[in-house]
């Protein structure tokens, strides 16, 4: 570890369509089960080598969206990173933006704006998809964001 290490030193930029492979090849790499598709928002961290450190999209779904795919590079965890990364993605949020982390990482999240939600009256595509990602054994939980007023 570089205990020289900010993240003054890195980088947040929106890929285009043409750059997903990118992101793709990131997950891979670090083999994280996140997948970026083309035409839904999706942001990486570059360190000061221009290599992408980290990666979320935002899952365009029929009435909301949805934050996914969030990943940081194991040597950049605990560093700010996922932090500067959720920062500067929250241009994109809007009141219609949920979010399924691990249970372990709900503080985080509620630091950031999101809150604990129920299903009810909840988009089924968020709801269904939910479901499903519950189904694989996930141990995740419903979050909203929850726009600064």
């Amino acid at each position: 570890m570089d205990p020289d290490f900010s993240t003054d030193s890195l980088t947040a930029q929106w890929l285009s369509d043409a750059e997903m492979p990118l992101a793709n090849k990131f997950y891979r790499t670090h083999k994280f089960r996140g997948k970026a598709r083309r035409h839904d928002p999706c942001m990486v961290i570059r360190d000061s080598k221009n290599q992408i450190i980290a990666c979320g999209s935002l899952r365009k779904l029929t009435d909301s969206q949805l934050l996914a795919g969030v990943a940081v590079a194991e040597e950049f965890q605990g560093r700010g990173v996922a932090r500067l990364l959720l920062g500067r993605m929250a241009e994109a949020y809007d009141d219609h933006t949920f979010t399924f982390p691990y249970r372990h990482l709900v503080p985080f999240y509620q630091s950031l704006g999101y809150a604990e939600v129920t299903e009810a009256g909840l988009p089924s595509a968020i709801i269904d998809r939910f479901h499903t990602y519950q189904k694989q054994g996930r141990d995740i939980v419903l979050m909203h964001y929850q726009s600064k007023q």
